[in-house]
Protein backbone atom coordinates (compact mmCIF):
# COMPACT_ATOMS: atom_id res chain seq x y z
CA UNK A 1 0.00 0.00 0.00
CA UNK A 2 1.42 3.34 -0.82
CA UNK A 3 1.22 6.16 1.39
CA UNK A 4 1.76 10.06 1.12
CA UNK A 5 2.31 12.95 3.52
CA UNK A 6 0.67 15.10 0.80
CA UNK A 7 -3.09 14.41 -0.39
CA UNK A 8 -2.29 16.10 -3.50
CA UNK A 9 -0.10 13.47 -4.92
CA UNK A 10 -2.68 10.90 -4.60
CA UNK A 11 -5.15 13.44 -6.66
CA UNK A 12 -2.03 12.90 -9.71
CA UNK A 13 -2.66 9.22 -9.84
CA UNK A 14 -4.67 8.52 -12.69
CA UNK A 15 -5.25 4.84 -11.07
CA UNK A 16 -7.40 6.25 -8.37
CA UNK A 17 -11.04 6.64 -9.06
CA UNK A 18 -12.58 7.67 -5.63
CA UNK A 19 -11.33 9.06 -2.34
CA UNK A 20 -13.10 8.86 1.37
CA UNK A 21 -12.65 11.88 2.73
CA UNK A 22 -12.07 11.18 6.38
CA UNK A 23 -9.28 14.09 7.54
CA UNK A 24 -9.84 16.74 9.92
CA UNK A 25 -12.78 19.08 9.79
CA UNK A 26 -10.80 22.06 8.57
CA UNK A 27 -9.68 20.13 5.63
CA UNK A 28 -12.80 18.31 4.26
CA UNK A 29 -14.25 20.89 1.89
CA UNK A 30 -10.96 21.30 0.11
CA UNK A 31 -9.90 17.92 -0.02
CA UNK A 32 -13.28 16.99 -1.33
CA UNK A 33 -13.44 19.80 -3.66
CA UNK A 34 -9.78 19.39 -4.83
CA UNK A 35 -10.75 15.37 -5.61
CA UNK A 36 -13.50 16.19 -7.62
CA UNK A 37 -11.98 18.56 -9.50
CA UNK A 38 -9.13 16.00 -10.11
CA UNK A 39 -11.85 13.42 -11.38
CA UNK A 40 -12.80 11.48 -8.53
CA UNK A 41 -16.16 10.03 -7.16
CA UNK A 42 -16.08 11.35 -3.09
CA UNK A 43 -17.45 10.14 -0.22
CA UNK A 44 -17.29 12.57 2.39
CA UNK A 45 -17.19 12.09 6.15
CA UNK A 46 -19.53 14.04 8.32
CA UNK A 47 -19.50 17.21 8.73
CA UNK A 48 -18.07 17.94 5.15
CA UNK A 49 -17.73 21.93 5.98
CA UNK A 50 -17.21 24.24 8.11
CA UNK A 51 -19.57 26.60 6.85
CA UNK A 52 -22.39 27.16 4.62
CA UNK A 53 -19.86 28.30 1.47
CA UNK A 54 -17.75 25.47 2.03
CA UNK A 55 -21.06 23.15 1.86
CA UNK A 56 -22.17 25.27 -1.24
CA UNK A 57 -18.73 24.56 -3.01
CA UNK A 58 -19.42 20.86 -2.45
CA UNK A 59 -22.41 21.12 -3.99
CA UNK A 60 -21.46 23.02 -7.05
CA UNK A 61 -18.30 21.05 -7.94
CA UNK A 62 -19.88 17.90 -7.73
CA UNK A 63 -22.34 19.06 -10.21
CA UNK A 64 -19.72 21.34 -12.59
CA UNK A 65 -17.72 18.02 -12.81
CA UNK A 66 -20.43 14.97 -12.72
CA UNK A 67 -19.07 13.22 -9.67
CA UNK A 68 -20.80 10.93 -7.11
CA UNK A 69 -20.93 12.47 -3.81
CA UNK A 70 -22.01 11.15 -0.72
CA UNK A 71 -21.80 12.33 2.69
CA UNK A 72 -21.48 10.01 5.87
CA UNK A 73 -24.47 10.61 7.28
CA UNK A 74 -25.36 6.64 7.16
CA UNK A 75 -27.88 6.32 9.63
CA UNK A 76 -30.16 7.92 6.95
CA UNK A 77 -29.88 4.80 4.64
CA UNK A 78 -31.65 2.84 7.39
CA UNK A 79 -34.89 0.96 6.63
CA UNK A 80 -37.00 2.46 8.65
CA UNK A 81 -36.24 5.98 7.44
CA UNK A 82 -36.91 5.18 4.10
CA UNK A 83 -39.86 3.96 4.61
CA UNK A 84 -40.68 7.32 6.65
CA UNK A 85 -40.27 8.72 3.62
CA UNK A 86 -42.18 6.55 1.83
CA UNK A 87 -45.07 6.67 4.03
CA UNK A 88 -44.69 10.87 3.17
CA UNK A 89 -44.78 10.91 -0.66
CA UNK A 90 -47.54 8.37 -0.49
CA UNK A 91 -49.22 11.06 1.31
CA UNK A 92 -50.47 8.94 3.75
CA UNK A 93 -49.81 11.34 6.69
CA UNK A 94 -51.20 14.07 4.98
CA UNK A 95 -49.02 17.13 4.48
CA UNK A 96 -45.99 17.56 6.92
CA UNK A 97 -46.61 20.23 8.89
CA UNK A 98 -44.01 19.87 11.52
CA UNK A 99 -40.84 17.77 12.59
CA UNK A 100 -38.79 17.28 15.83
CA UNK A 101 -35.06 16.22 15.86
CA UNK A 102 -32.96 14.53 19.06
CA UNK A 103 -31.14 16.86 20.73
CA UNK A 104 -27.29 15.48 20.04
CA UNK A 105 -26.30 18.67 21.56
CA UNK A 106 -27.37 21.19 19.63
CA UNK A 107 -27.06 23.96 21.71
CA UNK A 108 -24.97 26.72 22.49
CA UNK A 109 -22.89 25.08 25.63
CA UNK A 110 -21.46 22.27 22.95
CA UNK A 111 -20.47 24.74 20.20
CA UNK A 112 -17.01 24.86 19.15
CA UNK A 113 -14.49 27.76 21.05
CA UNK A 114 -11.35 29.68 20.80
CA UNK A 115 -7.94 27.39 20.40
CA UNK A 116 -5.12 28.79 23.18
CA UNK A 117 -3.66 25.92 24.10
CA UNK A 118 0.13 26.64 25.28
CA UNK A 119 3.04 25.18 22.75
CA UNK A 120 4.63 21.96 23.39
CA UNK A 121 7.28 20.15 22.24
CA UNK A 122 7.15 17.79 19.18
CA UNK A 123 9.60 15.28 17.85
CA UNK A 124 10.39 16.30 14.48
CA UNK A 125 9.60 12.73 12.89
CA UNK A 126 6.00 13.32 14.16
CA UNK A 127 4.20 14.99 11.93
CA UNK A 128 4.15 18.06 9.59
CA UNK A 129 2.41 20.35 11.94
CA UNK A 130 2.24 23.34 9.57
CA UNK A 131 0.24 20.91 6.87
CA UNK A 132 -1.76 19.58 9.41
CA UNK A 133 -2.85 23.02 10.62
CA UNK A 134 -3.35 23.39 6.94
CA UNK A 135 -6.10 26.05 5.81
CA UNK A 136 -6.86 27.13 9.15
CA UNK A 137 -5.35 29.94 11.46
CA UNK A 138 -2.06 28.97 12.70
CA UNK A 139 -1.49 27.83 16.10
CA UNK A 140 1.46 26.24 18.20
CA UNK A 141 1.71 22.16 18.18
CA UNK A 142 -0.16 20.80 20.88
CA UNK A 143 -0.74 16.83 21.73
CA UNK A 144 -4.24 17.39 21.64
CA UNK A 145 -4.16 16.98 17.37
CA UNK A 146 -2.71 13.16 18.48
CA UNK A 147 -5.77 12.36 20.04
CA UNK A 148 -8.78 12.14 17.57
CA UNK A 149 -12.07 13.81 16.66
CA UNK A 150 -12.95 14.33 19.85
CA UNK A 151 -10.36 16.19 20.99
CA UNK A 152 -9.92 18.72 17.91
CA UNK A 153 -13.70 19.11 16.98
CA UNK A 154 -14.15 21.16 20.14
CA UNK A 155 -12.00 24.32 19.06
CA UNK A 156 -13.22 26.79 15.90
CA UNK A 157 -10.01 26.73 14.37
CA UNK A 158 -10.25 22.88 13.71
CA UNK A 159 -13.85 21.81 13.92
CA UNK A 160 -17.90 22.50 14.40
CA UNK A 161 -18.01 20.75 17.85
CA UNK A 162 -21.44 19.23 18.32
CA UNK A 163 -23.77 21.23 16.71
CA UNK A 164 -22.30 20.16 13.64
CA UNK A 165 -20.01 16.91 14.20
CA UNK A 166 -23.41 15.17 16.01
CA UNK A 167 -26.21 16.81 15.30
CA UNK A 168 -25.14 16.29 11.81
CA UNK A 169 -26.75 12.78 11.54
CA UNK A 170 -30.63 13.03 13.20
CA UNK A 171 -31.26 16.52 11.07
CA UNK A 172 -29.95 14.76 7.84
CA UNK A 173 -32.51 11.78 8.48
CA UNK A 174 -35.34 14.13 9.42
CA UNK A 175 -34.81 16.33 6.41
CA UNK A 176 -34.56 13.18 4.17
CA UNK A 177 -37.77 12.15 5.71
CA UNK A 178 -39.59 15.01 4.74
CA UNK A 179 -38.31 15.32 1.41
CA UNK A 180 -35.77 18.43 1.57
CA UNK A 181 -33.06 17.74 -0.92
CA UNK A 182 -33.84 20.70 -2.90
CA UNK A 183 -34.92 22.94 -0.27
CA UNK A 184 -34.28 24.90 2.54
CA UNK A 185 -35.34 26.71 5.86
CA UNK A 186 -36.19 30.63 5.37
CA UNK A 187 -36.22 31.78 8.84
CA UNK A 188 -34.04 30.27 11.64
CA UNK A 189 -35.04 30.64 15.86
CA UNK A 190 -33.04 30.56 18.78
CA UNK A 191 -34.34 29.81 21.83
CA UNK A 192 -36.27 32.43 23.20
CA UNK A 193 -37.83 31.36 26.24
CA UNK A 194 -41.64 33.07 25.04
CA UNK A 195 -42.17 31.81 21.75
CA UNK A 196 -39.69 29.72 20.70
CA UNK A 197 -38.48 27.24 23.81
CA UNK A 198 -36.04 24.95 21.48
CA UNK A 199 -32.12 25.11 20.84
CA UNK A 200 -33.45 25.58 17.14
CA UNK A 201 -36.64 25.88 15.20
CA UNK A 202 -35.90 25.65 11.66
CA UNK A 203 -39.09 27.32 9.36
CA UNK A 204 -39.59 26.51 5.78
CA UNK A 205 -41.29 28.85 3.21
CA UNK A 206 -44.80 27.21 3.10
CA UNK A 207 -45.00 27.06 7.28
CA UNK A 208 -43.68 23.56 8.29
CA UNK A 209 -40.99 23.36 10.68
CA UNK A 210 -38.41 20.91 12.22
CA UNK A 211 -37.47 21.91 15.51
CA UNK A 212 -35.17 20.60 18.05
CA UNK A 213 -36.52 18.55 20.73
CA UNK A 214 -40.49 17.21 21.11
CA UNK A 215 -41.57 19.65 23.67
CA UNK A 216 -45.63 20.88 22.32
CA UNK A 217 -45.92 18.78 19.59
CA UNK A 218 -48.98 16.72 19.26
CA UNK A 219 -48.11 13.05 20.68
CA UNK A 220 -49.13 11.33 23.70
CA UNK A 221 -47.86 11.80 26.85
CA UNK A 222 -46.89 8.28 27.56
CA UNK A 223 -45.20 8.22 24.33
CA UNK A 224 -43.29 11.35 24.87
CA UNK A 225 -41.94 10.08 28.17
CA UNK A 226 -40.26 7.31 26.24
CA UNK A 227 -37.76 9.82 24.26
CA UNK A 228 -34.99 11.08 25.38
CA UNK A 229 -34.73 14.57 25.27
CA UNK A 230 -30.85 15.16 25.14
CA UNK A 231 -27.75 13.48 24.83
CA UNK A 232 -25.57 11.99 22.13
CA UNK A 233 -28.85 9.82 19.96
CA UNK A 234 -27.58 9.97 16.73
CA UNK A 235 -30.01 7.04 15.75
CA UNK A 236 -32.82 9.35 16.79
CA UNK A 237 -35.67 9.17 18.36
CA UNK A 238 -37.88 11.42 15.28
CA UNK A 239 -40.80 12.95 15.42
CA UNK A 240 -43.14 13.44 11.94
CA UNK A 241 -46.49 15.14 12.41
CA UNK A 242 -48.90 15.36 9.29
CA UNK A 243 -52.19 16.50 8.71
CA UNK A 244 -53.39 12.38 8.71
CA UNK A 245 -51.12 10.90 10.65
CA UNK A 246 -48.12 11.03 12.59
CA UNK A 247 -44.79 9.06 13.09
CA UNK A 248 -42.63 8.43 15.97
CA UNK A 249 -39.02 6.26 15.02
CA UNK A 250 -35.70 5.82 14.90
CA UNK A 251 -32.95 4.23 12.83
CA UNK A 252 -34.25 0.87 14.46
CA UNK A 253 -37.62 0.86 14.51
CA UNK A 254 -41.52 2.85 14.03
CA UNK A 255 -42.18 3.61 17.86
CA UNK A 256 -45.43 4.75 17.44
CA UNK A 257 -47.13 6.15 14.40
CA UNK A 258 -51.04 7.68 14.33
CA UNK A 259 -53.47 5.77 12.85
CA UNK A 260 -51.78 2.33 14.13
CA UNK A 261 -51.66 0.62 11.11
CA UNK A 262 -49.15 2.70 9.41
CA UNK A 263 -46.47 0.66 10.50
CA UNK A 264 -47.55 -2.61 9.24
CA UNK A 265 -45.83 -2.00 5.50
CA UNK A 266 -42.73 -1.88 7.23
CA UNK A 267 -41.82 -5.75 7.15
CA UNK A 268 -42.02 -6.14 3.38
CA UNK A 269 -40.95 -2.57 2.04
CA UNK A 270 -38.46 -2.62 0.06
CA UNK A 271 -35.90 0.74 0.12
CA UNK A 272 -35.28 2.60 -2.91
CA UNK A 273 -31.25 2.95 -1.64
CA UNK A 274 -30.35 -0.69 -1.24
CA UNK A 275 -26.90 -2.12 0.52
CA UNK A 276 -26.22 0.27 3.17
CA UNK A 277 -24.73 3.94 2.87
CA UNK A 278 -20.93 2.58 2.00
CA UNK A 279 -22.24 -0.25 -0.51
CA UNK A 280 -24.76 2.44 -2.26
CA UNK A 281 -21.42 4.38 -2.69
CA UNK A 282 -19.86 2.01 -4.55
CA UNK A 283 -23.02 1.09 -6.78
CA UNK A 284 -23.53 4.78 -7.96
CA UNK A 285 -20.11 5.09 -8.80
CA UNK A 286 -20.59 2.13 -11.62
CA UNK A 287 -24.49 2.94 -12.29
CA UNK A 288 -23.75 7.30 -12.08
CA UNK A 289 -26.90 7.50 -10.40
CA UNK A 290 -27.21 9.66 -7.51
CA UNK A 291 -26.66 7.98 -3.70
CA UNK A 292 -29.76 9.02 -0.91
CA UNK A 293 -27.18 11.64 0.73
CA UNK A 294 -26.20 13.53 -2.69
CA UNK A 295 -24.46 16.61 -3.08
CA UNK A 296 -27.47 18.30 -2.90
CA UNK A 297 -28.87 16.62 0.41
CA UNK A 298 -25.87 17.16 1.67
CA UNK A 299 -25.51 20.91 1.44
CA UNK A 300 -29.49 20.65 2.73
CA UNK A 301 -28.54 19.25 5.85
CA UNK A 302 -25.40 21.16 6.72
CA UNK A 303 -26.81 24.15 5.99
CA UNK A 304 -29.28 23.20 9.07
CA UNK A 305 -26.42 22.64 11.40
CA UNK A 306 -24.64 25.74 10.30
CA UNK A 307 -27.70 28.46 10.76
CA UNK A 308 -28.40 26.35 14.16
CA UNK A 309 -24.64 27.49 15.16
CA UNK A 310 -24.77 30.96 13.66
CA UNK A 311 -28.73 32.27 15.22
CA UNK A 312 -26.82 30.76 18.72
CA UNK A 313 -24.04 32.80 17.96
CA UNK A 314 -25.56 36.27 17.72
CA UNK A 315 -29.14 35.00 19.87
CA UNK A 316 -31.29 36.16 17.13
CA UNK A 317 -33.70 35.23 14.62
CA UNK A 318 -32.23 35.23 11.30
CA UNK A 319 -34.23 35.23 7.67
CA UNK A 320 -32.46 33.67 4.84
CA UNK A 321 -33.05 34.11 0.97
CA UNK A 322 -32.31 30.68 -0.42
CA UNK A 323 -32.13 32.04 -4.40
CA UNK A 324 -29.55 34.45 -3.34
CA UNK A 325 -28.30 32.36 -0.43
CA UNK A 326 -27.50 34.42 1.95
CA UNK A 327 -29.23 35.97 5.21
CA UNK A 328 -31.40 38.92 4.42
CA UNK A 329 -30.14 42.47 5.52
CA UNK A 330 -27.56 40.81 7.99
CA UNK A 331 -24.46 41.68 7.30
CA UNK A 332 -22.53 40.26 10.50
CA UNK A 333 -24.44 36.53 10.03
CA UNK A 334 -23.62 36.78 6.50
CA UNK A 335 -19.81 36.95 7.40
CA UNK A 336 -20.33 33.91 9.25
CA UNK A 337 -21.06 32.40 6.22
CA UNK A 338 -17.66 31.96 5.28
CA UNK A 339 -13.75 31.75 6.45
CA UNK A 340 -10.43 33.02 5.18
CA UNK A 341 -8.22 30.52 4.51
CA UNK A 342 -4.43 30.87 5.32
CA UNK A 343 -2.16 30.70 2.50
CA UNK A 344 -1.48 28.91 0.41
CA UNK A 345 -4.47 27.28 0.85
CA UNK A 346 -7.89 27.50 -0.98
CA UNK A 347 -10.94 25.28 -2.75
Amino acid sequence: MDRYLDFRHVLDRDDIDAIAVGSTETWHAIHIVQSMKAGKDVYGEKPMSMTIREAAAIRDTAKRYGRVFQHGTQRTSSVVCQYARHLVEEGKIGKVVAAGVSDCNHGTLALPGPCSLPAEPMSPNMLDWDLWVGPSPWRPFHSFSMKGVLSWMIYEDFGRSWPNGGAVHPNDAVRYIMGYEQEGPVEIYPADGKEYKSVTTWEYAAGTFIQVGFDGLPIPEEVRKKLPSSGANYGGPFVIIGTKGKLVLDVKRMIWTDPPDLAHGLSNFKPPHQGGHHVEWRTCIRTREKPICNEDAAYQTEFLCHSSEIAQTLKRPLKWDPVKEEFIGDEEANKLTNRTYRSPWRL
